[in-house]
């Protein structure tokens, strides 16, 4: 059993406070609303942590707002890519890409974990490196909005020369999700 097994799985105030940035000024006021109901305010600051099933719901609701019309999972793709260049401008976010940048792409996609955890509590990572433009990521628990990490990893292809610009969900089985990346460019 891992030790993410026994906490309250948590998401950290970084990648909620990324989040709200990423939807400030483009929501409706009914969903506004509803991610005040989740303790997340545009006009307060964040909490320190949030359980996980609130971000989750916020990213749906968020996700809904900005992109009507599309798949969840795009919603939710779209969503994580604005996120994480929202994250970028953020001090923490600037030392993340600094330090991938002097790693490099294939030892940076291998501290998957290290980067994940950044923002939460509760998730482990395996990757599979098929060939040097191919990879399968395994995500333990992606808090049943797969598609925002696939868009989170994608956009970091405007920060890193060399990185994937394409994550699909290959398979899913319970909360974790297995991911095909490839660079295509």
């Amino acid at each position: 059993m891992s030790l993410a097994a026994n906490k309250q799985k948590l998401i950290f105030a970084s990648s909620v406070e990324a989040l709200m940035k990423a939807a400030e000024g483009s929501i409706k006021p009914d969903t506004e609303r509803q991610l005040n109901e989740l303790r997340m305010w545009f006009r307060k600051p964040v909490e320190p942590a949030y359980p996980a099933e609130n971000w989750a719901q916020a990213v749906r609701l968020i996700a809904a707002d900005l992109f009507p019309g599309e798949s969840a999972e795009d919603q939710h793709k779209k969503l994580g890519g604005k996120t994480v260049r929202q994250f970028a401008d953020t001090f923490m976010g600037k030392a993340m890409f600094s330090a991938a940048k002097v790693m490099g792409v294939k030892r940076s996609l291998q501290r998957m974990t290290n980067n994940l955890r950044t923002g939460a509590n509760f998730i482990e990572t395996r990757l599979t490196t098929l060939d040097d433009n191919n990879h399968e990521l395994w995500i333990s628990d992606v808090s049943e909005v797969p598609g925002f990490y696939a868009g989170l990893i994608e956009a970091g292809a405007d920060y890193i020369s060399g990185w994937t610009d394409e994550m699909k969900i290959k398979a899913r089985d319970g909360v974790a999700c297995t991911y095909t990346l490839k660079r295509t460019r």
